[in-house]
This record gives structure tokens, C-alpha cells and sequence, in this order.
């Protein structure tokens, strides 16, 4: 009789616990095309990701993560990226160990950031160094990847079967873990599947079994999606497929030309990975992406970068062997910020920004991600080090100030993203910006302190909240609303305000007027609403 008792009583708390979740849903994160541009939607609303990523070796225990916390808290942040390595998560084949899967939980709970987990397996870096030893060990069962010289390479060969089904079975461990312990809270809200994948050290696997799929038929689904998509096809790809005269099919060699080493590893890789990431979400469906090292214009081929990783080259190449990631993420350290946000920012693929360099000149390109491409999200690499002593660094002090003026305009950025109602306003080699608001008024933008490659510069954003009825924010720069019709002046102020907000609700600070009605952003950055006066006809949006 008191099993069926503890019986109904089990009963009872599940149906009482499922009311309860029914009545108070966390929806699953996920990322959604929302009227032609993407949102991260969280807790079922619009989520911006201002973020900063661990050292790699920064999670292997509890102490090494507590930098990271004081950094983010310190720096204004929502997100951290942190690392979870397949080598501590399987120490033995088929035993799994969470331990700093919860700590890094609950850290990131204490001290109220969400998390990007990043599955450090199969690759990291073009190479194998996070697999367990077990692996590592047995070649003869998870086979190298052998370069054009003969020589073994320290790569899991992504023609081995072995290998995808043991990091497979890892990765589904882990994510059931999660959505066992993070479930209710949705800490976790996007995981990367493996880390700067692809071949370093060789364009491609020379070893007689995957020499013999290069020298034979590339496969017929993705000549399928190559003329299905022959349209909307990366530069690259377009022109070494048009200089075989866009043949429908062939050896790798014959379809792609010079290019076919790195599309063919692409095309094996990305299957690998998304192998991988189809057993991840079968077991917690989260969002899921991976990330690239870049093409280095200055390297003369693939290999110097990881062969086959998601570089600009190869981009619908992964997207034809791994439909079960949400995104293409590129890891930005070049100079070309901007040209490199463009190729990522396509109609099949949100831009997220999970690397740059911790350097001050780049603090500004988070304004620019999220203003000038509709980023999902923005994190500098290595900010573990941003305080010392107590202090914000001097190097993180842009960051700081950066974070700062947009962790309350979060809300504001998503609603507007995807209209023509967001300018970025980033200070390069010109001397100045002019921004077109409707078709009688600009803004122009002029920068007191000259550019400089390395160090701080002009930063912010306007948004439209209505006609003549502006945010402006950010620091070193200077904004006149100039009237386009008419007899030349600039436009009056109705009022001008210092402030914040909370949600979308501007909450006024400080009214300007006098000798401070002029819209000056002067080294700390600042957020004002210009409301604007104007006689005549303008236009709305």
C-alpha cells in the first residue's frame, strides 16, 4: 500500500510541477529570422550578446574562473564564453565527469551572466589537442589526418568514423547534462560545436583512402545545392566553379580547380561537425555554431589557415554539409572588420562575433556589429585580464567605457535591428561621417582627435525613435543636424536630454541647455536624446 501511496504522492508533485511550468514557461533559446534579419530570442524575447570569452586555459577549475567573472561584472557584460574540454569531460571512454560544467553554472548564475559554452573536441585550432588521452593514444582506431608528405599530422582524420561517433556521444552527454541541470534556469543559451575547425598544416588528407574520394565523383548533393544557390555563391566559390565552366559534375579536382583541397575538406569537416551537433541537439536543442579562422590575405593557401574550416572560401560549402548549425561565426583579428562582417552577414546566416582581439581599437566595432549588421553578439577573447588589483586595465578601459553606454540601449538595438532606423558611427582614416536621417535632414558627424590604427576612437550609434526625435550615443564625437532643404542652417532643438533607459523607457538625467545644447560626446561616453525642432515639410519614415 505505500508504493501506491508514494506512488500518487510522485504523482501529484509532477502534475503540480508541470502546472506550475505551463503557467511560467522559460522558452528554449533559439534564433529566429524575424521579417528578413535574425534575433537571438531569449526567455522568448530579443536577446544582445556583450560578451567577453575565457583564456582556453581559463575553466579547468573553479579559481581560474573567477578572473572571468570579476572581469565581465567589471566590464558591464551579459554573456561569458567559456570552454568545456572533451579531455575532462571523458577522462575514460564512456565515463563523464560534469563537475566543472556545474561550476561554471553556477558561477555564471552567482553572478547573473548567461553562458556560451564552447565544446573544445575533435578541433581546436585546426588541431586535436582537447581530445582525451584515450583517444590520443589509439591511432590505429582514431586515425591521423596524413599530410602531403607522408607525415602524420596531430589531426583526428574527419574521414574517421570512429572519432565523429565518440565525439558525438561526448557532446549528447553533456548537453543532456545540461538540459538536466539548466533546464529551468536557461543559463546556457548557444553552444559552439569544436573550435576553429579545419587542417593546419595541409590543404587536405593525402592518405590513400581520402585521396581516392578526392580523385573521384564530388557527391551529387552538393552539386544539387550548388546550383540550387549558384546565384547567391561566395566569391570564391563562384569563380573557381565558373572556371570549369560550372560543370554539373566531376572529380574535385574538375568542378573546383586550385580551390577543390580546401572545399573538400570543408565539405568532410563540416559533415563531421555536424554530425556532432545533430547528437548535441537531439539531446538539448540549443542554438548551435561554429567558428573560423579567418583566411589571411598575406598566406599564399589553405593550410596556413586551417584547410576546410568555415572561411569566406567555403561558407556554402558548409552550409550544404551542415544544415543543423544556426550560424557561421568569424573569429575577427584582421584589420578588415567591417569587409569581414559583410561576407558573414548573409540572408542564410546571422553575424555573431564570438572572437576579436582584446585591444582597444576594437572596442568600437561593437557598436559597429551591432548598428552597421544586425549582430546577434560581440566578445573580445582573453578577458580574463581586463581587472588587476581591483582596477580595469588600461587596455579594457575602452571595453568598460563601451559596455557601459550599451548594456541599457540592449533592448532599444534589437527592436530597431533590421530597419533603416540604427546608424553605427565608428571613426576610421576620414576626417568625418555624414549620416542621411530623411530626405531634409543629416547628421553630421566629426571627430575631434585624430585617428590613430592602434589606439581609442570615435564610437557610438544614432537610432531613430521618431521624426525629428533622436538617441545618440557613445563617445568621442560630435553630431550637428544639418537641414537639407531650405535655406541652409542647421536644425533647432526642441529639447536635449542626458540619460538612460531601462527596457525601451528613456529615463531622463540631466535636461541640457545654454552652453551645453550642442551635441558633444566628449571622451566618456554618454547617452542623449535630441528631439529637433523644424519648420516645414519633412518627411516621416
Amino acid at each position: 500500500m505505500r508504493y501506491r501511496v508514494a506512488f500518487s504522492v510522485s504523482l501529484f508533485v509532477f502534475a503540480v510541477l508541470t502546472a506550475q511550468a505551463q503557467e511560467n514557461p522559460r522558452p528554449i533559446p533559439r534564433i529566429e529570422n524575424v521579417g528578413g534579419h535574425y534575433q537571438l530570442l531569449v526567455d522568448g524575447k530579443p536577446f544582445l550578446i556583450l560578451g567577453g570569452q575565457a583564456h582556453n586555459s581559463g575553466a579547468t577549475n573553479s579559481q581560474d574562473l573567477e578572473p572571468v567573472w570579476r572581469s565581465l561584472t567589471a566590464l558591464h557584460a551579459n554573456t561569458a564564453e567559456v570552454p568545456l574540454y572533451w579531455e575532462l569531460i571523458e577522462p575514460q571512454a564512456g565515463k563523464f565527469d560534469f563537475h566543472l560544467a556545474d561550476e561554471i553554472l553556477a558561477g555564471a548564475r552567482r553572478n547573473h551572466l548567461r553562458l556560451v559554452l564552447l565544446w573544445f573536441a575533435s578541433w581546436k585550432n585546426g588541431e586535436m589537442h582537447y581530445t582525451p588521452e584515450w583517444v590520443k593514444r589509439d591511432k590505429a582506431q582514431f586515425q591521423r589526418v596524413i599530410g602531403p608528405r607522408r607525415e602524420e599530422l596531430e589531426i583526428l582524420s574527419p574521414l574517421c568514423e570512429a572519432a565523429r561517433v565518440a565525439d558525438a556521444r561526448a557532446f549528447a552527454a553533456l548537453m543532456e547534462h545540461l538540459r538536466r541541470v539548466d533546464e529551468a534556469d536557461r543559463t546556457v543559451i548557444m553552444v559552439q560545436v569544436e573550435n576553429e575547425t579545419g587542417l593546419l598544416g595541409t590543404d587536405r588528407e593525402y592518405s590513400q583512402e581520402a585521396t581516392r574520394w578526392f580523385e573521384g565523383p564530388v557527391p551529387a548533393e552538393l552539386m544539387t545545392y550548388l546550383s540550387q544557390h549558384r546565384n547567391a555563391l561566395t566569391p570564391s566559390l563562384k569563380t573557381a566553379w565558373a572556371a570549369a565552366n560550372l560543370r554539373p559534375a566531376g572529380t574535385w579536382p574538375e568542378v573546383f580547380g586550385e580551390l577543390a583541397p580546401e572545399v573538400f575538406s570543408a565539405w568532410h569537416i563540416a559533415h563531421h561537425v555536424d554530425r556532432v551537433a545533430v547528437a548535441g541537439k537531439q539531446a538539448y536543442s540549443l542554438p548551435m555554431y561554429v567558428n573560423a579562422w579567418l583566411v589571411n590575405p598575406g598566406n599564399e593557401r589553405a593550410g596556413r589557415w586551417p584547410s576546410g574550416g568555415p572561411t569566406e572560401h567555403v561558407l556554402d560549402i558548409w552550409k550544404a554539409a551542415a544544415p543543423h548549425l544556426d550560424l557561421l561565426a568569424p573569429d575577427i583579428y584582421l584589420p578588415k572588420y567591417q569587409q569581414t562582417c559583410a561576407a558573414y552577414m548573409r540572408a542564410d546566416n546571422p553575424l555573431f562575433v564570438p572572437e576579436v582581439g582584446f585591444v582597444v581599437h576594437n572596442a568600437a566595432n561593437a557598436f559597429l556589429t551591432f548598428a552597421a549588421f544586425d549582430g546577434l553578439g560581440f566578445s573580445p577573447f582573453g578577458i580574463d585580464e581586463a581587472v588587476e588589483d581591483g582596477k580595469v586595465t588600461e587596455r579594457a578601459a575602452e571595453f568598460e567605457d563601451t559596455y557601459r553606454v550599451l548594456r541599457p540601449l540592449l533592448d532599444l538595438i534589437a527592436a530597431k535591428q533590421g530597419s533603416k532606423e540604427l546608424h553605427a558611427i565608428v571613426q576610421d582614416e576620414d576626417w568625418g561621417q555624414a549620416i542621411r536621417l530623411d530626405r531634409s535632414l543629416a547628421a553630421v558627424v566629426d571627430f575631434p582627435k585624430p585617428y590613430t590604427p592602434e589606439g581609442p576612437r570615435g564610437r557610438g550609434l544614432i537610432v531613430e525613435l521618431a521624426p525629428d526625435d533622436y538617441v545618440v550615443a557613445g563617445a568621442g564625437f560630435r553630431v550637428v543636424f544639418r537641414e537639407l532643404t531650405g535655406p541652409p542652417r542647421d536644425a533647432r532643438f526642441l529639447s536635449l536630454e542626458e540619460g538612460s533607459f531601462e527596457g525601451k523607457r528613456w529615463i531622463p538625467m540631466r535636461r541640457l541647455n545654454g552652453d551645453e545644447l550642442n551635441v558633444a560626446l566628449p571622451e566618456k561616453a554618454k547617452i542623449l536624446r535630441v528631439r529637433l525642432l523644424r519648420e516645414g515639410e519633412h518627411s516621416s519614415h
